[in-house]
């Protein structure tokens, strides 16, 4: 038992020798139960080996020296590919920043994202493209005029349909005649746009409020030495259900990409994390509450209300069992525990528990996913169970804690990279 003895400050309240004040929570296993999954221990016993600098770049080399004089090409396969088109589509890496990830040619890259484009307009609109050799002599259809209202179009309206496309620009140029191949080739080789999965976020993400609050706490950290690459532990929760599916599908030229939806909607899983740049440090789930088959009346009759969702209580019990992990492995000692400003993150008992067990306690600014590396761990796993489908004998608590378990450290460190490169764009006050 932790025995410790209060004292008043002289100011009216109560603090320990440490100067810290008492908490009025403490952990229920009971009342919010969460299920083990990986801790730091499993995590770096199962973990998988990390890949060679070498070998990211040397792919298997494959001869095509059937005509003419010997070249040499990197055999990618589907994982690869797939790998690729999440980073693209997923992340919203460039295809060139994808390739150089995972040891792809730059070429290579472009031209599968090209094809893939190709492919998804297609299918969307209809569209039929043709190679066909290009005519000496004839004059452009479309200009410097053209180009700059397409480009205004889309960035007021950025999933507009190539109908939408050439309906704008007739009803600007009424002389136009101009087919959706045209407009298609000008809009992706003269307008440089690209066809690509969107990202949602609020309006009030990069409003001047938030993006002032954003400079102001960086402002405020870097002064100190808190470090995202070595005594830093990100903490968020996640959403989980059975029926993850891949938010793009592939489907015959012509054909729209279907997928069939299960007629149930699959019961959500809520998921904890916690990582930093030396591995996981723990990741638990939120046992589901199972309703009664038949409704009760509670002595007096008056219903009991159960929460649906992660609470305050179920919070308070990861972050006890994160510190608890923490204190048995010296590398984490004293470092800084980061999460974003949700409700039930911010109860000042979690912030007196933490700092009580000598860690720093961090809100991130609001608005800001950006700036927290398990936001990618997320997607990640995400990723890496939307690829198969899970069998019904399957449980989905196995399948993320292997997803996790296949996570490597040099991920995780590059999560951390990431967020922090961050930190410039917000303190030049432009938008994440």
């Amino acid at each position: 038992m932790d025995l410790r003895i209060y004292q008043e400050d002289g100011h009216g309240n109560a603090v320990d020798e440490h100067g810290n004040e008492p908490v009025e929570m403490e952990v229920d296993v009971d009342g919010y139960p969460l299920a083990d999954t990986v801790d730091f221990d499993s995590y770096m016993e199962f973990k998988p080996p990390e890949k060679p600098e070498a070998s990211i770049k040397a792919n298997k080399m494959v001869s095509t020296a059937a005509s003419g004089p010997v070249s040499y090409y990197k055999k990618h396969g589907d994982d690869v590919k797939g790998h690729f088109f999440y980073l693209v589509y997923e992340e919203g890496l460039t295809a060139g920043k994808a390739g150089k990830q995972l040891g792809i040619a730059r070429r290579t890259a472009y031209d599968w994202l090209k094809k893939d484009q190709d492919l998804i307009v297609e299918s969307r609109d209809g569209l039929e493209t043709k190679k066909t050799e290009k005519k000496v002599g004839r004059p452009a259809l479309l200009n410097e005029e053209h180009k700059k209202h397409l480009e205004e179009t889309f960035i007021d309206h950025p999933s507009a349909t190539l109908d939408q496309a050439i309906e704008s620009l007739t009803n600007q140029f009424s002389e136009l005649k101009v087919t959706k191949t045209t407009v298609y080739n000008f809009m992706t080789e003269k307008c440089a746009l690209s066809f690509k999965k969107a990202h949602f976020h609020s309006k009030e993400r990069n409003s001047p409020v938030s993006i002032e609050k954003r400079f102001d706490w960086i402002t405020r950290w870097i002064q100190t030495d808190m470090d995202y690459n070595s005594n830093c532990v990100f903490i968020d929760e996640s959403a989980f259900h059975i029926n993850l599916k891949r938010t793009m599908a592939w489907s015959k030229k012509g054909t729209r990409a279907e997928v069939i939806q299960p007629l149930t909607r699959a019961k959500t899983t809520t998921i904890l994390g916690a990582i930093s740049p030396y591995g996981i440090v723990n990741v638990k789930i939120r046992v589901p509450y199972s309703a009664a088959s038949k409704k009760r009346k509670t002595v007096g009759g008056s219903k009991m209300q159960k929460s649906i969702g992660t609470v305050t209580g179920h919070y308070f019990n990861f972050i006890a069992s994160t510190i608890d992990v923490m204190d048995r492995h010296e590398e984490f000692k004293g470092h800084y525990i980061i999460m974003d400003n949700a409700p039930i993150h911010t109860s000042d008992n979690i912030r007196k528990f933490i700092e009580s067990r000598g860690y720093g306690c961090v809100y991130l600014p609001p608005y800001s996913p950006e700036l927290n590396p398990i936001e990618q761990f997320w997607s990640v796993v995400k990723s890496k169970l939307k690829r198969e489908k899970l069998l019904e004998a399957e449980n989905l608590n196995t399948r993320i804690t292997e997803a996790c378990q296949n996570v490597l450290i040099s991920d995780l460190k590059g999560f951390c990279r990431y967020s922090e490169s961050k930190f410039e764009t917000c303190l030049n006050k432009n938008p994440l």
